[in-house]
C-alpha cells in the first residue's frame, strides 16, 4: 500500500487504539482520522486484516433524504382530529411521585435507551438545592395510559435523581452553591425541616391520557422530550408500544443468525438493531398499500406485533431466522449491502435489508436452496442492478411508489434467474 508518512502514523495509532478494545476498531473514527480516498479504503481495511483487526460498526449507509425530510413531526403523522389529543395538567407533590417509584407506578425501562443516571452528583445535589430553595421545577410529563405505571416522557433524569436521593439514598449532596452546609449529608440525614420542604413541594404534571392515539402520542413524545439525550424513534416506540413487540424485537436482534448475517455490523446501544429487525416485520406482514411513509409503517408494525397470539410471533421469528440465514449463505459479507464489481462492501443499507427480506420471506424453501446454489449468478444479477443509475435512485427514495419498484426489480432479476 502506497501511503504517505502521516497516513502510516495515524495507521499506528489506530492500531494501538484497536489492540487496547480487543484487536477492534470502529470504521468511522479510520475515516475521520486517514480520510481514505475511495481507492484507498479497501488498502487500508486490509490493512488492519492483516494485523487480525476487526473493523466494526458505522457500516450503515445513512438514511435516504426522503427519510431525513420525514424526520419532521409534519411528516411523520397524517393530520389528526386536534381533539384527539387528551393531555390534562396536574398538580403534583413530590412526594406523590416518590410514592409512584416506591410502589413500582413509574417505569424506569431498563431496555429503554434513555438511562436515568446521565447527571453527576453535582447537578443531582443542585437540583435537590433548587427545590429546598424554592425555585420552579419545569413541568413533568407522563403517559398514563396504564394508571398502574406511569411512563416519562419527560423529566426522566429529575425523577432519577429524586429516586436515588430519597429512595434508595444512594449519594450524599456535593457541590451546594448557597446550602453548603448541607454538603456531605443524605436525605436521611437533612433536618426533617427540609425533608419536608421536599416533600411537599408543588410540581406541573402534564398527563397525557388513554384516549390519545398512539401515533399521536408517537409525535407527542418526540415534540415534548427535551432531555439531554435526543430519542431516536425507535427508542420512542419501544417506550409507547411495551408489549409483545418490544419483547419480539429484542429477541430477534439478539438471534446469531441476525448478527452473523449483518456481521454485527448494526449499533445496539441506540435501538438501531431492533429497528432494522421492524423493518423485517413491516415489510413481510404489512401490505405496502398502508404505507404513507417510513415512520407511520414502522409504528403500524409495532401496533401489529402487540395484537398478535404467541402462535404467530413464533412464526414471525422463525421467518425471520429462515431468510436471515438465507441472505447469509446467499451473500455472505455482501449481505444488505449495495454491491458492484470492485468487490469493495459497502455500507448496510436499509433499502436493501427491505428488499431482500421482503424476497427471501415470499420464496420457497426449494427456490431459496436454488439461489444458494447459483449464488455468483444472483450476486452477479444485484451487481448489475446496483450499476444502473435507475434503481440506485429508487434505493434512495422512501416513497411508497419508489419502494414498490425497487422490490419488483430484484424480484423480477430473480424470478428469471429460477425459470433458467
Amino acid at each position: 500500500m502506497n501511503i504517505d508518512q502521516c497516513t502510516k502514523e495515524d495507521l499506528l495509532r489506530l492500531e494501538e487504539i484497536a489492540i487496547k478494545q480487543g484487536n477492534v476498531i470502529n470504521l468511522s473514527i479510520i475515516l475521520i482520522t486517514v480520510k481514505p480516498k475511495d481507492d484507498e479504503l479497501q488498502d487500508i481495511l486490509n490493512y488492519f486484516e492483516e494485523k487480525n483487526i476487526k473493523v466494526i460498526n458505522s457500516d450503515i449507509e445513512p438514511d435516504s433524504i426522503d427519510e431525513k425530510e420525514s424526520d419532521s413531526t409534519e411528516m411523520y403523522i397524517k393530520p389528526f382530529d386536534p381533539s384527539k389529543i387528551d393531555i390534562k395538567m396536574d398538580k403534583m407533590t413530590i412526594d406523590s411521585i416518590i410514592k409512584r417509584i416506591k410502589y413500582g407506578e413509574l417505569e424506569f425501562d431498563s431496555d429503554f435507551q434513555r438511562k436515568s443516571g446521565l447527571w453527576n452528583i453535582v447537578q443531582k445535589s443542585q437540583l435537590i438545592e433548587s427545590i429546598l430553595l424554592r425555585i420552579p421545577l419545569p413541568a413533568f410529563y407522563f403517559d398514563a395510559y396504564n394508571d398502574d405505571k406511569w411512563l416519562i416522557i419527560d423529566g426522566l433524569q429529575r425523577v432519577g435523581t429524586l429516586k436515588e436521593f430519597i429512595v434508595e439514598k444512594s449519594y450524599q449532596l456535593k457541590g451546594m452553591e448557597f446550602l453548603q452546609d448541607l454538603n456531605g449529608l443524605n436525605f436521611d440525614k437533612l433536618p426533617r425541616s427540609f425533608q419536608r420542604r421536599i416533600e411537599e413541594t408543588n410540581v406541573n404534571a402534564y398527563l397525557v391520557n388513554p384516549a390519545t392515539p398512539p401515533n399521536v402520542k408517537f409525535n407527542i413524545f418526540k415534540r415534548i422530550n427535551t432531555g439531554g439525550l435526543v430519542l431516536e424513534p425507535q427508542e420512542i416506540r419501544n417506550a409507547l408500544y411495551q408489549g409483545n413487540a418490544t419483547k419480539l424485537l429484542k429477541e430477534l436482534a439478539d438471534l446469531p443468525v441476525f448478527t452473523s448475517a449483518t456481521d454485527q455490523s448494526i449499533k445496539k446501544d441506540r435501538m438501531l438493531d431492533r429497528e432494522f429487525c421492524l423493518r423485517y416485520v413491516a415489510f413481510t406482514s404489512l401490505t405496502l398499500d398502508i404505507y404513507s411513509n417510513i415512520e407511520e409503517y414502522l409504528n403500524a408494525a409495532m401496533g401489529y406485533l402487540n395484537e398478535i397470539d404467541e402462535k404467530e410471533l413464533q412464526r414471525i421469528s422463525n421467518d425471520f431466522s429462515r431468510s436471515m440465514t438465507s441472505c447469509n449463505r446467499i451473500f455472505g459479507k455482501y449481505a444488505f449491502r449495495k454491491m458492484a464489481d470492485d468487490g469493495r462492501r459497502r455500507p448496510i443499507n436499509k433499502a436493501v435489508f427491505e428488499i431482500w427480506s421482503h424476497i427471501t420471506y415470499k420464496l420457497k424453501d426449494n427456490e431459496i436452496e436454488q439461489l444458494i446454489k447459483r449464488k455468483s449468478e444472483v450476486q452477479s444479477g444485484f451487481i448489475e442492478l446496483c450499476g444502473n443509475n435507475q434503481f440506485l435512485n429508487l434505493l434512495k427514495s422512501s416513497n411508497q411508489r419508489s419502494i414498490k419498484k425497487r422490490i419488483d426489480e430484484v424480484k423480477n432479476m430473480v424470478t428469471e434467474l429460477l425459470v433458467r
